[in-house]
């Protein structure tokens, strides 16, 4: 081959590993069997990454997990269990007829449960739990990994707790993906124990635990480039003025395992307070009186940067805010073209568009009104470093 045909080569390899980057992971994987260069591009590490950093930075790739559940007679215990459908859709393109995608999780999951599981999501890849058991779990090549409990190697002599809150992270300095588990001891009185678990290695150890006075919200933690982020409160006396809570996010780095506290500023200090991962960008929430705001957050080192994104002063009123019949749950999404997808308490969904300052409630068709849980990720070829079960 002459240098100038084997240069034409090269570059149009490039072209369609560019191209290939940006298609979902439902046509990559279908792809593979088209010809075997393709088959040889997917499959390289280094496009992996790629294809993840895509997948994760674009909003329309963007994904929404749906767990419903109906309760069945356990054919071995005493008392009923609940009995999970799981399914996903695009989360940009969301409406009552939106097709739903079932999955299907390790026949352990789907058959053994009295709780609905916790979730989190990094790169594609999901962390569940459920009846004390943990796996990750990609849902798009159909590959899961049972993680050993933390209660032994975590809790030690401490021999009950109020409540876990997992978060899920990639640390991109070793190459590892970590599961974070704080053991709620006791909520009011801020006592918490912290274990971090090496996927690569195995093995869960406790590390130093959430700064000293803060209280977490019951929210589920949010990961972004290494870091798993949860909002918390203080409550602070000054100048012998009555007690008040100061909000701020308590951010774990897991690759040095340190942790550190962003204060919230006070003008996105309100309720409804949530933070949120929306394509690789921190997000934070909330309704300060009738306004509804949204700021996003970036990190500059171990620093993060507040900027204004969104404020809504009809939201609160359109939907009754602050009335007993205010039906809102979580956001779940936050679209391109300023329109914000809310879940309902009664498993149906919310979208407010800002610029028509209108708001359209639906339920959608093909999954139960019972469900209950809608987590964004975004589907990737991700894999471990170690042997999937």
């Amino acid at each position: 081959m002459s240098p100038h045909t084997r240069k034409n080569t090269d570059f149009g390899e490039d072209v369609i590993t560019c191209i290939l980057s940006k298609l979902p992971v439902e046509s990559l994987l279908r792809f593979k069997i088209v010809h075997k260069s393709w088959c040889s591009i997917i499959n390289d590490p280094n496009f992996i990454k790629l294809q993840i950093e895509e997948s994760s930075s674009d909003i329309n790739q963007q994904k929404i997990l749906l767990i419903s559940s109906k309760i069945a007679p356990s054919p071995c215990l005493e008392y009923n269990m609940l009995v999970f459908n799981i399914g996903s859709t695009n989360a940009s393109s969301l409406s009552a007829n939106s097709q739903v995608v079932s999955l299907q999780p390790p026949d352990f999951f789907m058959s053994r449960d009295v709780s609905y599981p916790l979730v989190s999501s990094c790169n594609g890849l999901l962390c569940m739990v459920c009846s004390f058991k943990i796996f990750i779990w990609n849902p798009a090549i159909q590959k899961y990994k049972i993680v050993q409990n933390p209660d032994p190697y975590v809790l030690k002599r401490v021999k009950s707790y109020e409540s876990t809150l997992y978060g899920f992270a990639y640390d991109s300095i070793n190459d590892d993906y970590n599961i974070v588990c704080t053991f709620v001891v006791n909520a009011k009185g801020s006592r918490y124990i912290v274990g971090i678990y090496s996927v690569n290695n195995e093995f869960w150890k406790k590390i130093d635990s959430i700064p000293a006075g803060y209280r977490l919200f019951d929210q589920n933690p949010v990961s972004l480039d290494g870091t798993v982020n949860m909002m918390a409160t203080r409550s602070v006396q000054e100048n012998g003025d009555s007690a008040f809570n100061k909000f701020a996010i308590v951010s774990l780095f897991v690759a040095d395992e340190k942790f550190s506290v962003t204060p919230i500023p006070l003008q996105y200090c309100g309720s409804h307070m949530k933070l949120s991962n929306f394509a690789n960008r921190l997000y934070l929430s909330v309704f300060v009186e009738m306004d509804f705001l949204v700021c996003s957050l970036e990190k500059d080192g171990e620093l993060w940067t507040w900027t204004n994104v969104m404020k809504s002063p009809t939201l609160g009123s359109s939907i009754g805010l602050g009335n007993h019949n205010c039906y809102l749950d979580d956001i779940v999404y936050l679209k391109e073209n300023e329109k914000i997808l809310w879940r309902k308490t009664d498993g149906g969904f919310l979208e407010y568009d800002k610029r028509k300052e209108e708001v359209t409630e639906f339920t959608m068709n093909q999954i139960s009104p019972a469900t209950e849980l809608s987590i964004l990720f975004a589907g990737s070829l991700a894999s471990l470093r170690i042997p999937w079960d």
